[in-house]
C-alpha cells in the first residue's frame, strides 16, 4: 500500500500552461544552439566595440578640401593670377586662351598654350597651320580635332574681318535669353544702336566664357575708351568699366571679379550684380589675403587664419 493511497487527488488541477508549452513546442520546434544545449556554459553578454570618432577632436571645424577652393590674393597685389591679365592687350591670344582652358584645367592647359604661341607667334602663323599639326600639339587636352579646327578658323576670319569699333555682331541668348534675335545673321550694328551686340560675336569658337573674359580684360582698349580694362587713361571721368557690368559664369571668372570689388569696397552678388558695402571685418580680410570658398556661386573670403594640416587639407582655425 503506498504512502498516498487514501489521500484524494484533485482532479480540478490547473494544467493548462503546462499543455500550452507543449503545444508551442511541438508547433515551434528549434534546433539547439551552444547556449542552450545541455551541459554548456553561459554566455556572457557582448560588449559593444567601441567605434573611432568620425570627427578629429583636434580639428573642431570640418575639413576643406582645396579643390572646391580658390587663393585669393590680397586686394592691393598686383594682379588675381588669371592669364587672361597677361593677355590682354593682345585680344587674339586671349580669345585662344579661352579655347585652350574651356573644360581644361590651367595647370595643364597653359604649359601647352605657350608653346603653340611659340610655334605659331603671329596670328597670320595660325591661320596658315595644317589643323593635324595643332592638334597634335595639344592631343594631351583632349578635344584636339575640334579646338584646332576652332583655333584655326578664328585666326583665318580674324585676318578677313578683324574686331572693330563701332562694328557689332549678334549672339544669341548672350548675355540674358532672347538677346540678338532682333538682329540679322549678318548683320552689324553700330554703337549707338541700343541692340545688343559684340565686336567679336562672328569670330568662332568664341562662346560665353570667351566673350566674357574678352569683355573684362579687352573691350574697353579695343573701343578706344581707355588704354587697359581698369579704366586707366580713361577720356571721360564718368567713364565705367565693362568689367563691372559683366555677370560671368565661369568660376574663376566670378572669384576675378569678387577681388575687384573688393578693392572698391564692395561685396558683389554674382547672380544680380548688386553690391553692399564690404564690412571691415572683411575688408581686415581682402587686405590680408587667403583662400575663399563658393557659396551659392559666390566667393566668400575666410575670414580665419588658414592653417595646414599633416594630410594637405585644409583647416580653418
Amino acid at each position: 500500500m503506498s504512502d498516498f493511497d487514501g489521500i484524494p487527488f484533485d482532479y480540478s488541477l490547473d494544467v493548462s500552461h503546462i499543455q500550452a508549452q507543449c503545444v508551442s513546442e511541438a508547433v515551434e520546434p528549434s534546433t539547439p544552439t551552444k547556449a542552450t544545449s545541455i551541459g554548456a556554459a553561459p554566455v556572457l553578454p557582448r560588449t559593444p566595440r567601441l567605434r573611432p570618432q568620425k570627427i578629429s577632436p583636434y580639428f573642431p571645424k570640418p575639413l576643406v578640401d582645396p579643390d572646391s577652393c580658390l587663393p585669393f590674393p590680397p586686394i592691393n597685389a598686383p594682379s588675381f593670377g588669371l592669364v587672361q591679365e597677361q593677355l590682354a592687350h593682345d585680344p587674339f591670344r586671349l580669345l585662344i586662351a579661352t579655347i585652350f582652358l574651356n573644360r581644361t584645367r590651367g595647370g595643364v592647359a597653359l604649359p601647352v598654350l605657350f608653346k603653340v604661341f611659340d610655334r605659331f607667334p603671329t596670328v597670320e602663323a595660325m591661320a596658315s597651320t595644317d589643323p593635324s599639326t595643332l592638334a597634335s600639339m595639344i592631343h594631351c587636352l583632349g578635344f584636339q580635332n575640334q579646338r584646332a579646327k576652332k583655333c584655326i578658323a578664328l585666326a583665318q576670319t580674324w585676318l578677313a574681318f578683324p574686331p572693330t569699333k563701332g562694328k557689332r555682331y549678334r549672339k544669341l541668348h548672350y548675355p540674358c535669353k532672347g538677346d540678338g534675335r532682333d538682329i540679322g545673321a549678318d548683320e552689324t550694328i553700330a554703337d549707338d544702336d541700343a541692340r545688343v551686340g559684340w565686336e567679336i560675336a562672328h569670330l568662332p569658337g568664341v562662346g560665353p566664357y570667351s566673350l566674357d573674359s574678352w569683355r573684362i580684360f579687352c573691350r574697353d582698349e579695343v573701343r578706344g575708351l581707355a588704354s587697359d580694362w581698369r579704366g586707366l587713361g580713361a577720356s571721360k571721368t564718368s567713364f565705367r568699366p565693362e568689367w563691372k557690368s559683366v555677370l560671368p559664369q565661369d568660376k574663376e571668372l566670378r572669384a576675378y571679379l569678387t577681388w575687384m570689388w573688393l578693392k572698391e569696397g564692395w561685396v558683389w552678388d554674382r547672380h544680380t550684380g548688386e553690391r553692399t558695402p564690404a564690412s571691415e571685418r572683411v575688408m581686415r580680410a581682402a587686405r590680408r589675403g587667403g583662400v575663399a570658398h563658393e557659396e551659392d556661386g559666390n566667393w566668400v573670403l575666410e575670414m580665419s587664419p588658414v592653417k595646414k594640416a599633416s594630410n594637405g587639407l585644409t583647416a580653418w582655425s
